[in-house]
């Protein structure tokens, strides 16, 4: 009974000691997942820009934990999560990227997001589709 009591004082020490490594691993997969789902949305955007010949938008939303695609005049909106722990910020650029009807983007910016420790740059440049992601 009582080395049943040690190994199980051995496993809960190690399991407690491994936690807090667990717990960064899953952050850092959720951050890549949200940020390759971004980018695909991103290239959404613009190619729904192109094909119905209309501004589409995305819209990022802090405070309520979400994006939108959308267009001005249109109710249709296609919302998207953002994870808690992510938050976006645009130095010289708005929370908004618009594509106009030939899938240019209106306006070049970086954003900035922020996730726990690490920090992400999103560099768009003025043409059509041209953006990169990287890691500082």
């Amino acid at each position: 009974m009582i080395e049943m009591i040690i190994v199980l004082l051995i496993i809960g020490l190690i399991g407690s000691a491994t936690y807090p490594k667990f717990n960064s691993f899953i952050k850092n997969r959720k951050t890549e997942y949200f940020i390759n789902s971004l980018e695909k949305d991103i290239i959404y955007t613009q190619q729904k820009a192109i094909n119905e010949s209309s501004v589409y938008r995305l819209t990022f939303n802090n405070e309520k934990g979400m994006y939108q695609i959308g267009t001005y005049n249109s109710n249709q909106v296609l919302n998207r999560p953002i994870p808690k722990h992510i938050n976006i910020e645009g130095q010289a650029m708005e929370l908004t990227i618009q594509f106009n009807q030939n899938g240019n983007i209106s306006r070049a910016g970086t954003l900035y997001i922020y996730s726990g420790n690490a920090v992400y740059k999103m560099v768009f440049q003025l043409g059509k589709g041209k953006f990169y992601v990287a890691k500082q």
